[in-house]
């Protein structure tokens, strides 16, 4: 992951302008929800991220049948909105537990002037244990799901979801399931975001030194 670089521009993200580099560790109150009518919303569980004790994490669920919460679906309309595009962020990492009893696909979907678009599905097995995943948001990366423009939706998102789908949708699909999600970041090509990380924990090592 990127924390290091993280806590450096932490400071910089305010409400409704995402930052290259933002952080979410759900060790505070989050802004992630599924809708008033959802008995079952996403929750912060303590104890429970990667690194086990003092690490939180975003429990998202869904039941059984058709009605609210039914779907496996978290949306964000305030931290994440933003201007992806002039932040330079390409990506989002995260990382992932599936605690259900068959796999997940995970995807994310992104809203704004554009319309619709989401992310080709990532594969989580049955009952997996921690696994660290990269969602592409470049525009040429993104499937259009309703949508006419990813740039201009990029350029302006308001709102941004993580859902389970085995079908290109941003509105998630039915069935009992549990996800944990921790440590969401926006990052640039994760190539440069690897580089970056390696100069500045160079960096930190030399002024130990």
């Amino acid at each position: 992951m990127y924390i290091a670089i993280a806590s450096m521009a932490g400071a910089l993200s305010t409400a409704h302008a995402v930052v290259l580099f933002q952080l979410e560790t759900f060790d505070s109150p989050t802004n992630w929800t599924s809708g008033a009518q959802n008995p079952s919303p996403p929750v912060i569980t303590f104890n429970t991220g990667p690194t086990g004790t003092g690490d939180s994490s975003l429990q998202i669920t869904s039941s059984p049948g058709s009605g609210p919460g039914s779907r496996l679906i978290a949306y964000n309309e305030v931290d994440w909105a933003g201007d992806y595009l002039g932040a330079g962020i390409h990506a989002l990492t995260m990382d992932l537990r599936n605690q259900s009893s068959i796999s997940s696909y995970i995807r994310v979907a992104v809203n704004g002037p554009g319309g619709w678009f989401v992310t080709p599905a990532q594969e989580l097995g049955r009952f997996s244990t921690w696994t660290s995943a990269s969602f592409d948001l470049t525009p040429g990366s993104l499937i259009d799901v309703g949508g006419s423009d990813a740039a201009a939706t990029l350029g302006n998102v308001t709102e941004i979801r993580i859902l389970h789908s085995t079908t290109d949708s941003f509105r998630g699909e039915t069935g009992l399931r549990t996800l944990r999600v921790d440590n969401i970041q926006a990052v640039p090509e994760p190539s440069v975001g690897l580089l970056a990380l390696g100069a500045a924990l160079f960096s930190f090592r030399r002024r130990k030194d």
